[in-house]
């Protein structure tokens, strides 16, 4: 057995500055990570952006104004123009195939990337021989996965203040959403800046987790959860940040519960201050009984629809024929919920779960938050006061929900609950 040097040796914290700091060698791997606009693909980058134009420009100005008259006749609620934003939404993923979000959306995104963010920093991260050899890391115990042991990741500093100490100030690590389909949205970006905002003095980093959108199945599930547990160790152990908030959406959601899963699973001391889970994607390939029905109720006012769910579940695993993905934790995690397992991490970090009333996702949501109160059960770690359930809230409404007035969007209920639990 290869003896692996100290994750907090000089040898590991050189290994990684090195592959920080070499940007001529990641350009490669970059390449394979970005969904960047290829010429070599310009056939299939214009016929895909004509088709999705058409949708935009004729399915769905339709489908706005037949739901928006369907919600005045039956007044089942007063029409407001928040519900012209979900409709749109909602139209919008059900217009999404794979090709689309992999020649369109992820080349258009990535082009807001330059703009934004600094040079990225890549990661090169050897996955611990013990974490391959726990034998409660279904990651490694299911050989027909094929899991990768080095992983090649990367992240942008959102904002990092001039003067930061990692030993106390605060660091978010924020996991966007889009079904780990879709690169980093626009929407999430207004989100981030408000939160510098309000907070100066917190750095924000951001992952660039390898997107799903390709039919490559070495780019699929499990290689973005190991990106996520790679980022947090490289901001733990290398940058040596104590006082970590890791937050996502949506599919961010589940990886930044997934984060603290694997941890627990692979005996890990070091573990997240607080976790932030906003309308997490809980179960990605299962359904409860009579949840589709109940999913065909709720997206009539939610932002997201029933059939990309579905699309960008099958986006996830891939094509994997010789493993249930129904019974992995890591893939459905609300469905394989461990009480025993998230009792101990409940004890060591703060979780934090939030959804609307409207959401799609609300049933596994809901199922969820219930088992991690079971679970805390006489510890009061994770209580009623750790879920924020927004009344006739839609999918990532705290992302969504965005004001450039600060006080105005402070005072938003969910919002304002998310930023008082990151200051307790």
């Amino acid at each position: 057995m290869t003896v692996r040097p100290d994750p907090y040796s000089k040898t590991a914290y050189y290994h990684l500055q090195e592959n920080e700091i070499t940007n001529t060698a990641s350009k490669e791997e970059d390449g394979l990570n970005d969904a960047t606009f290829r010429w070599s693909d310009l056939h299939l980058h214009v016929y895909h952006g004509l088709k999705f134009t058409v949708l935009l420009l004729t399915v769905v100005p339709v489908c706005i104004i037949y739901n928006s008259m369907k919600i005045i006749v039956q007044r089942k609620r007063p029409f407001c123009l928040d519900h012209v934003n979900r409709i749109f939404l909602r139209q919008s993923s059900w217009i999404l195939d794979e090709r689309i979000c992999q020649y369109v959306l992820n080349p258009l995104f990535v082009c807001l990337y330059p703009s934004t963010f600094s040079i990225p920093t890549y990661v090169s991260y050897d996955v611990p021989v013990e974490d391959q050899e726990s034998s409660e890391n279904n990651i490694f115990r299911t050989r027909a996965l094929n899991a990768p042991k080095v992983v090649n990741t990367k992240f942008y500093k959102y904002v990092m203040p001039q003067v930061f100490d990692p030993s106390t100030d605060p660091i978010l690590v924020f996991y966007h959403g889009g079904g780990y389909a879709l690169k980093l949205t626009p929407t999430s970006l207004s989100f981030l800046n408000n939160m510098r905002n309000a907070f100066p003095k917190m750095a924000i980093l951001v992952p660039d987790y390898t997107v799903t959108a390709t039919d490559e199945q070495s780019k699929k599930y499990p290689l973005q959860v190991l990106q996520s547990v790679a980022i947090f160790d490289y901001i733990t152990k290398t940058m040596g940040c104590k006082n970590v908030i890791i937050m996502g959406d949506s599919a961010g959601g589940n990886a930044v519960l997934n984060i603290v899963l694997y941890l627990k699973k692979c005996h890990r001391d070091v573990y997240p201050k607080k976790v932030i889970a906003i309308s997490p994607w809980a179960n990605a390939t299962f359904f409860h009984e009579g949840e589709k029905e109940h999913m065909l109720r709720t997206q009539q006012w939610d932002g997201l629809c029933l059939k990309s769910h579905s699309m960008f579940g099958r986006m996830f695993v891939g094509n994997n024929p010789n493993v249930d993905f129904t019974n992995d934790p890591f893939v459905n995690i609300e469905k394989n919920f461990e009480t025993g397992d998230w009792r101990e991490i409940l004890k060591k970090c703060s979780v934090m779960i939030t959804y609307g009333s409207d959401e799609l996702l609300s049933l596994q949501n809901e199922i969820l938050a219930k088992k991690m109160c079971e679970a805390s059960d006489g510890l009061d770690y994770f209580t009623s006061k750790n879920v924020l359930v927004e009344h006739q809230g839609f999918h990532t409404g705290p992302i969504v929900n965005y004001s450039r007035n600060m006080d105005r969007w402070t005072r938003i209920p969910s919002i304002s609950r998310i930023l008082e639990f990151m200051q307790t």
